[in-house]
């Protein structure tokens, strides 16, 4: 196997078996000297006072909550899996003086509740799409992180309508169009995980997906760059304690077998992919792939940080998804290209504008 093949296979093990609470493992002592430094509690990580909360039901019996706070130009932020609508706090404050930010809770997390359809990233999109009409929205930035970006790719493979539609641009954070990786037997090895985590979410505390105590608390800080805030990973952690385990093993298996690397065809989308250069659980490599599969995707590289961009890099994402939003339905005729090809932001992050080369006939 191939250096890079194998960097990429330790970088997906890495990711998964975390996602699986392997951070038993890592040093108590260490985590002991990481929670001593630990500052007070930051009060803009809970979701503002003002922010408005809804409820909207879905097509399989389903439904998905949402808060909104601010008016103008939509911005709607999907968070990650095991996360909910609160880790855009900082994001909602940010933009809501120029901008209607709308946060959800994708199906089976926070306040939302799975129909028929059950917890899928599929499903997920199809919430995504029936709320967007139904909130009336138009050029909209949609925003995922994470597995919430893989949400936003299949919601643009299975709804090219709605491009400059509905949808205007479109941000990718810390994510990737596919795990899975050009080995034998990946589907297995996928699967096998997903039991793993499945089965372990009930070891260390009944009803819920992630340990108590120090194990805790670094399963979370593993998914932070070089200078994770104490406050920051302990919000994170209590998102991930709150996801019931049934619904932790099945995202597991989902974002495992995730697949949609085939190029898209968005000439027209504004389309930003942002990723930190120390992101261990969807590393730069898926972010470089992923921005080649748009004919003109911006590519933001962030020295240091880690998978919690929001977090991490709060100005920086904020002012990105603020230049996005700006040029989001300025080229929506047919025919015509993003105009989304300069660096948008940005002087702590590495920028270019990765292209889809095809041949000619």
């Amino acid at each position: 196997m191939a250096l890079n093949a194998k960097k990429a296979v330790a970088y997906v093990a890495a990711g998964a078996f975390s996602a699986a609470g392997v951070g038993f493992a890592v040093s108590h002592e260490y985590s002991k000297r990481i929670r001593r430094s630990a500052a007070p509690a930051e009060p803009e990580l809970v979701l503002p006072d003002d922010v408005v909360h809804r409820s909207l039901p879905v097509r399989d019996g389903g439904e998905v909550h949402l808060v909104e706070l601010g008016e103008g130009p939509a911005v709607v932020l999907l968070h990650g899996a095991n996360l909910s609508a609160e880790v855009w706090s900082y994001q909602l404050r940010d933009l809501c003086g120029k901008h209607r930010v709308i946060a959800l809770d994708l199906r089976g997390h926070g306040r939302s509740v799975a129909g028929a359809e059950d917890v899928t990233i599929s499903a997920m999109a199809e919430d995504v799409a029936e709320l967007l009409v139904a909130l009336d929205l138009d050029d909209a930035l949609v925003a995922g992180h994470s597995m919430g970006g893989m949400v936003c790719l299949r919601l643009l493979r299975r709804h090219p309508e709605m491009l400059g539609g509905e949808i205007g641009a479109v941000a990718l954070i810390s994510t990737s169009a596919g795990l899975g990786l050009p080995v034998p037997s990946w589907g297995r090895l996928a699967g096998a995980v997903s039991l793993v985590a499945g089965a372990s979410v009930g070891i260390w505390r009944p009803g819920r997906a992630m340990p108590t105590g120090d194990a805790g608390y670094l399963a979370s800080r593993i998914g932070f760059g070089k200078k994770a805030r104490p406050a920051e990973v302990a919000a994170t952690l209590a998102m991930l304690r709150a996801v019931e385990p049934e619904v932790f093993g099945k995202l597991v298996a989902e974002v495992l077998s995730f697949e949609e690397s085939a190029p898209f065809d968005t000439a027209a989308l504004p389309v930003a992919v942002a990723v930190g250069t120390s992101d261990h659980l969807t590393p730069p490599l898926y972010a470089r792939k992923m921005a080649a599969g748009f004919e003109a995707a911006v590519l933001s590289e962030y020295p240091g940080a880690g998978h919690m961009l929001m977090y991490e890099r709060r100005a920086e994402i904020g002012a990105l998804f603020a230049a996005l939003s700006e040029r989001a339905g300025e080229a929506q005729a047919p025919g015509s290209k993003s105009t989304l090809t300069a660096p948008v932001v940005l002087a702590s992050a590495k920028v270019s504008t990765a292209s889809r080369h095809r041949s000619k006939a």
